[in-house]
């Protein structure tokens, strides 16, 4: 009886070794697994979110890099586009009404209206309307040059030398309204340089050129 209960008991305790051990093991198996996944899981995860984060950085970085280079495109395009266009000093300034010169027939009867800011060209027609206009005369040649309107402020005209002094006594006396005593009769010559308004000579002031007959 005694040797029968032994061997029943340590059957019972060798099953009861062997169901722990199994449980044992299978826990640490269990464990394993887990530590497995979470970490092969997060692995993946970490691994995806570098690409993700490359997609995204490329994506900006070409769009920016792309809109740039349309930009620098656009900014070489116009540059392009100005150098293209004709330089204005390659053609030369247009000369105004004032730089112009008008050669005045021998003869000719030269009239202005007498503003305080300019002489306003009135006969002959080619300076009418110019201000100040540069007369071209003949040398030797005769002329009558005057003014026959005004502006109701005190005007006069007068022939100077480049020295700024009267040529040959050819100058009138201060008036308001002009009469025929604001008309002078000229022989060119070389020693003029310029008509005037001896009040307001800085502005009414036009250039006179005289040339050789020849």
């Amino acid at each position: 009886m005694n040797t029968d209960g032994e061997r029943t008991r340590r059957r019972l305790l060798r099953v009861a070794g062997l169901t722990a051990a199994t449980g044992v093991l299978a826990g640490c198996l269990d464990e394993s697994t887990t530590d497995d996944d979470p970490g092969g899981s997060t692995d993946d995860s970490d691994g995806d979110e570098p690409k993700t984060g490359d997609e995204t950085d490329g994506g900006d970085g070409s769009g920016a890099d792309g809109a740039d280079g349309d930009a620098a495109s656009d900014g070489a395009d116009t540059a392009d586009d100005d150098d293209s266009e004709t330089d204005p000093e390659d053609e030369g300034t247009e000369p105004t009404e004032t730089d112009r010169e008008y050669e005045i027939e021998p003869g000719t009867e030269i009239l202005f209206s007498g503003e305080t800011a300019e002489w306003v060209g009135l006969e002959p027609s080619a300076i009418e309307g110019v201000a100040n206009p540069t007369l071209v005369l003949e040398a030797g040649a005769e002329y009558t040059i005057g003014w026959t309107e005004g502006d109701g402020a005190l005007h006069n005209i007068e022939i100077w030398d480049e020295n700024e002094d009267v040529v040959d006594g050819l100058e009138t006396e201060l008036v308001a309204e002009p009469d025929e005593g604001q008309r002078l009769t000229v022989t060119a010559s070389e020693e003029m340089a310029t008509y005037v308004c001896h009040p307001h000579y800085t502005i009414m002031q036009g250039t006179i050129r005289v040339r050789s007959g020849e």
